[in-house]
Order: C-alpha cells, then sequence, then structure tokens
C-alpha cells in the first residue's frame, strides 16, 4: 500500500496538475507465481499423432525441443533415415552448433524468439499453442521475417502443467485439415499466420500478400 501512495504522490509532483482526493475503491488480487519451465518430453496427443502432420523429438535428460525442433526443418539428416529417426535427438546434437542461443535461457521460452531470429537470420520461427482442455490450436507468436528467410519453422507448443516442449510441425494441412473442409478428402492450404484454410494454394499466396 505504501508503494502504491508513493507512486501517486510521485505522478501529482510532476507538474500534472492533478490532484487525489479520494480512492473509492481498491482490489488487490495475489496467487503464487509458478514460472512456465520445459520437461524432457511431453507426448503428442494422440489426435493429433494420427494426422501424422509433427515429428516430437524425445528429449529425455536434457531441455533443448526448441533447438531440435528448429534443426529439424532444415533437414539435415539423410533423408531415407528420416522415416525412423527423425524423432531421436541424437540425430541432430552434432548440428546445434549451428545455432547461435548467446543470451538465450535453456529451454527457450517463446519471449526469446525474435532474439534468436535476429541471431540467427536465416531462420524465422511461428509458435502455435496446443489448448488441452478445449482440443484446439492457436497461435501464439508470429515472426516479422516469415518466408523471407531460408528456414522457415512452425513449432507447436505442449505443456503439462509447469511444463512446455516443442514439436515441429511438418505439414499446416494436415494438422489443421480439420478447419472447415468442405468435402471430407479435400486438401486445405492454411495460412501460418492466422489458420484461415483456403482451397487453392493460389488464393493463399493472394492472402499472404496483406502480411
Amino acid at each position: 500500500m505504501m508503494m502504491f501512495l508513493e507512486k501517486i504522490e510521485e505522478f501529482t509532483g510532476q507538474n500534472s496538475d492533478w490532484m487525489t482526493f479520494r480512492i473509492n475503491y481498491l482490489r488487490l488480487g495475489w496467487g503464487p507465481y509458478r514460472p512456465m519451465m520445459e520437461g524432457s518430453f511431453i507426448p503428442t496427443p494422440s489426435w493429433i499423432t494420427l494426422k501424422h502432420a509433427v515429428v516430437n523429438i524425445r528429449c529425455f535428460g536434457d531441455h533443448n525441443s526448441f533447438q531440435y525442433s528448429v534443426l529439424a526443418r532444415m533437414n539435415l539428416i539423410n533423408t531415407v533415415a528420416c522415416c525412423t529417426t527423425k524423432g531421436r535427438s541424437s540425430q541432430y546434437m552434432p548440428f546445434m552448433k549451428m545455432l547461435n542461443m548467446n543470451g538465450i535461457p535453456i529451454p527457450a521460452h517463446p519471449s526469446y524468439i525474435d532474439l534468436f531470429e535476429k541471431q540467427n537470420p536465416q531462420i524465422s520461427v511461428n509458435v502455435q499453442y496446443y489448448l488441452e482442455n478445449k482440443r484446439d490450436i492457436i497461435i501464439i507468436c508470429t515472426s516479422k521475417f516469415g518466408s523471407l528467410c531460408k528456414f522457415h519453422v512452425n513449432l507447436l507448443m505442449l505443456t503439462d502443467q509447469d511444463k512446455f516442449h516443442y514439436v515441429n510441425i511438418q505439414s499446416l494441412s494436415r494438422l489443421h485439415g480439420h478447419r472447415g473442409a468442405s468435402r471430407k478428402h479435400s486438401k486445405r492450404h492454411f495460412c501460418q499466420y492466422c489458420l484461415h484454410g483456403f482451397s487453392r494454394d493460389y488464393y493463399l499466396m493472394k492472402h499472404l500478400h496483406i502480411y
């Protein structure tokens, strides 16, 4: 309360011509602060697994799912071996030095993606978030660079209480194909910024000009 009163005095004392006569209502709320932390691994929800749209790299014992998922998009491992080993973190460890993570805490929180892009100008990153209680996916972070970079990465963030874990999105069409498809087997082309689906790639490209 003393800090609140000091702030009022500081504001009114700066030649603002404002005066405080009384406070009619003040409501305080508090609760425990539990910062979000990345776990070693969070399984992909079964309904997403069935779409064959993501790669969830099994990073047991470390907190590097962000780096692994970014490297997975860069297609660094042998394409033949990819079918069976792309979910193994050991495949990406030799390439970890390719990413400049200076000043970025591990685990990497989405708030540091701007810094990551600045330090890795060939890579842009979007992050989508899985709402477990609604069984839905929303966008929480979009890159300012998008397709201008050599590698554009779409990540899906999974959470389990205070932990979070990144998954590499391989196909937006398969991941979001349940959204507004006019025919059961029709393919939709989805915008990586708003998740709006289009029946043809031409319409998607036309839509992307607004970004």
